[in-house]
């Protein structure tokens, strides 16, 4: 058999999201939120008014679970959930004053984080990283829609 998983895209991508994930909670535990619990939180705060559909659609998370973060975050007191006055089937999620400062607090942990997985490249390193990941991502969405 001719294949070395230590080489894999697939097993290489995992691994190394898999200690981001517990890098960045470990630096951000003291704040009582999940990596993923952040994500929706800056999205939230960044587009305070976001609906439901948007957010996941803009951190790719699945409805059920992000319903559940929501559910978690309102009862934290980081979002407020209404009904758009639009469409009353809709939902829209709004930042509340104490997710506005947690977000203060923890984007500049979330910027660490970055540069600590990048300490040693350059500035085009970078780019040319976040450029090709974002090309193995496309292909995988033109497979993922070709089915």
């Amino acid at each position: 058999m001719q294949f070395n998983m230590d080489h894999s895209l697939g097993f290489v991508l995992n691994r190394t999201a898999l200690a981001s994930k517990n890098s960045f909670n470990q630096m951000i535990k003291a704040y009582g939120i999940s990596p993923e619990q952040w994500s929706v939180l800056f999205r939230v705060v960044e587009q305070s008014g976001i609906s439901q559909k948007a957010l996941a659609d803009s951190t790719y998370k699945d409805q059920g679970n992000l319903t559940r973060m929501i559910d978690k975050l309102i009862e934290k007191g980081y979002i407020k959930r209404e009904a758009d006055a639009d469409d009353r089937r809709a939902i829209k999620l709004y930042a509340t004053e104490r997710s506005v400062v947690l977000a203060e607090a923890v984007a500049p942990l979330s910027s660490r984080h970055n540069e600590n997985m990048t300490a040693g490249f350059s500035y085009e390193e970078k780019a040319t990283l976040i450029a090709l990941l974002d090309k193995v991502y496309q292909n995988l969405q033109k497979d993922e829609h070709e089915k």
